[in-house]
């Protein structure tokens, strides 16, 4: 899936926009409006966060980190329970792996700190100056759709996208 951004300065064109995007085939949990109106999200219905420090971020450095944990517990297992590694003769990797591993981790960590980091201080901005954050997370077979709806929308303004994966963003 794609992560969409977009800003509008109207709670109304936000409504518009998540009523003709629902109609598309965007459910609730694919489609996000961030804003400091409370009230206003309330009254016009749209499902999101108040405030972005609300909303649950799982945290870029986390996240690198898991990709590099998940695969060191893989191979100390398999060093362990296995003989794989002594049929290699892989010690030298294991020592390589031990001092490596973390160090990739400190570094992707950081490097992710900066992405979540970015993101946060945009967001903020943007709503600190009133704006609302309007967040659509598209299949491939919707982008096309989701992305005529937008263009019809002259007060929303494309900010960024990226993977829904990886984004700092609301669950």
């Amino acid at each position: 899936m794609k992560r969409l951004f977009f800003v509008t300065n109207d709670l109304d064109d936000a409504e518009e926009i998540s009523d003709e995007v629902h109609a598309a085939g965007v459910d609730d949990h694919h489609f996000y409006v961030i804003s400091r109106d409370e009230n206003g999200l309330k009254t016009h219905h749209l499902h999101g966060s108040p405030r972005l420090e609300k909303t649950h971020i799982i945290a870029a450095g986390e996240r690198s980190a898991m990709m590099f944990i998940i695969p060191a517990i893989i191979a100390a297992l398999v060093y362990f329970f296995t003989d794989f590694f002594v049929i290699l003769d892989t010690h030298p990797l294991l020592l390589i792996g031990v001092v490596l591993v973390p160090l990739l981790i400190w570094v992707f960590s950081k490097m992710a700190k900066s992405f979540d980091s970015y993101f946060l201080q945009m967001f903020r901005q943007r709503l600190n100056d009133g704006e609302v954050v309007i967040i659509i997370d598209v299949a491939k077979s919707q982008l096309q759709k989701v992305e005529s709806i937008m263009n019809n929308h002259p007060k929303a303004q494309f900010i960024a996208d990226s993977s829904n994966l990886g984004s700092p963003i609301p669950d």
